[in-house]
């Protein structure tokens, strides 16, 4: 229980880092109107402006956590990324909004890299299943972040995300307190040893490369969903907290997924999750791009989506540890971070094109074919031994 009591802070902390994440994304119409952003240019650059930070921040950290622990970051990433999120509420100008947007998104993506690895170390026999825990974690705070923000601006406006930020702060606080990550890091702070990119990845460059356009693919409809729903949603009537509901409804599903990983999962299995889970993922994408679908099952492919293309995802990162092993943290942050961020960059112009045409599920069906080749990509992917380590880990954290 010693190695679980860390993991579930960890994990907690992942969900209120999650849950800012996720604060803006019931409020997209909201905002394209008070800000003004009009037309397909100005609306995608708010997407990008929302996701690539966050994506960059966890390229940068991760690497830096390879070359020297830096557990600094588990508490202050999510501290800088509620402020972030929060106050999103107190800028009336387009570059307000901007600057807080890429503040929140460097805090949370600063998180991830020296978090997950962390995860995966506290249990090193059973990385995959730490690692769906800790994802679980971040998973349910994408679930509870659209009706939390929807709650509160649909009666307070944007502003009262502020109420949000002190409770929050604390909370970090006393996460770190009980889970002592600062000290399950020290243990093992000595074994870190400054590797240049190609010893991270032991000369496997292009395989790494394949696997983050992999990657990339694989997540354009898990950035471009809630955007999606948001638009499409807006159009038939529903108010913020009405969208964030049905969005939470996705990434609930996710976070099922996730669970159902950590209870049953093989290792192993990860390459063939990677190629198998996109698959399952087609005809739900495709059932949700058809303007006319009746609203059951609407409802029921945005639920067995989530939980085929997202709760799935912490294969993606298990995979990338056990295939680059002396690069953990920029694997992790590949997988979970940078990839996501090419993604949000694929989808963000697909979106707003529809959305700005007034037919956003048609960017459902413009997904498809990425799914379709990360499913194609991963199987000429190598395959991994799945009791791989990261440099210098013992068997037990």
């Amino acid at each position: 229980m010693s190695r679980y009591l860390p993991l579930i802070c960890l994990a907690v902390a992942h969900t209120l880092v999650d849950t800012c994440a996720q604060f803006v994304e019931p409020l997209w119409p909201m905002i394209s109107e008070r800000y003004s952003l009009i037309g397909v240019g100005s609306l995608s650059v708010a997407f990008i402006v929302q996701s690539l930070p966050s994506s960059i921040a966890q390229a940068v950290f991760g690497y830096l956590r390879d070359l020297s622990h830096l557990p600094w970051l588990v508490w202050a990433g999510p501290i800088v990324g509620v402020l972030g999120m929060t106050l999103l509420g107190f800028t009336e100008t387009k570059i307000g909004l901007g600057l807080l947007l890429i503040l929140g998104g460097l805090g949370i993506g600063a998180f991830h890299p020296e978090a997950v690895v962390l995860a995966g170390r506290l249990v090193p026999e059973h990385r995959t299943r730490a690692i769906s825990i800790f994802m679980l974690g971040g998973a349910c705070g994408l679930a509870i972040g659209p009706i939390v923000s929807g709650a509160i601006v649909r009666s307070f406006g944007l502003k009262g995300l502020a109420w949000l930020c002190i409770p929050m702060v604390l909370l970090v606080f006393l996460l770190l307190k009980i889970g002592q990550w600062g000290d399950r890091q020290n243990e093992s702070k000595h074994l870190s040893q400054s590797r240049s990119f190609s010893e991270m990845f032991e000369g496997r460059g292009k395989i790494a490369m394949a696997l983050f356009l992999i990657c990339s693919l694989r997540l354009v409809p898990n950035m471009g969903m809630n955007k999606v729903l948001s638009f499409v949603l807006y159009q038939r009537g529903y108010d913020q907290l009405g969208i964030g509901l049905h969005q939470s409804l996705f990434l609930f599903s996710a976070g099922a997924g996730m669970f159902l990983i950590a209870l049953r999962f093989r290792p192993g299995w990860e390459k063939r999750f990677m190629i198998f889970c996109p698959l399952a993922g087609v005809p739900f994408l495709g059932i949700l791009g058809w303007n006319d679908c009746p609203q059951w099952l609407f409802l029921v492919s945005i639920c067995l989506l989530g939980l085929a293309i997202w709760g799935t995802s912490p294969a993606m990162v298990s995979y990338a540890q056990q295939l680059f092993p002396k690069g953990a943290g920029f694997a992790s942050a590949l997988t979970m971070g940078v990839s996501w961020g090419m993604g949000g960059l694929i989808q963000a112009p697909i979106t707003a094109y529809y959305s700005g045409k007034e037919t956003p599920e048609l960017a459902c069906w413009v997904f498809l074919p990425c799914l379709l080749l990360a499913s194609l990509g991963a199987c000429f992917l190598p395959g991994v031994n799945s009791q791989a380590r990261p440099a210098g880990e013992n068997q037990r954290a």
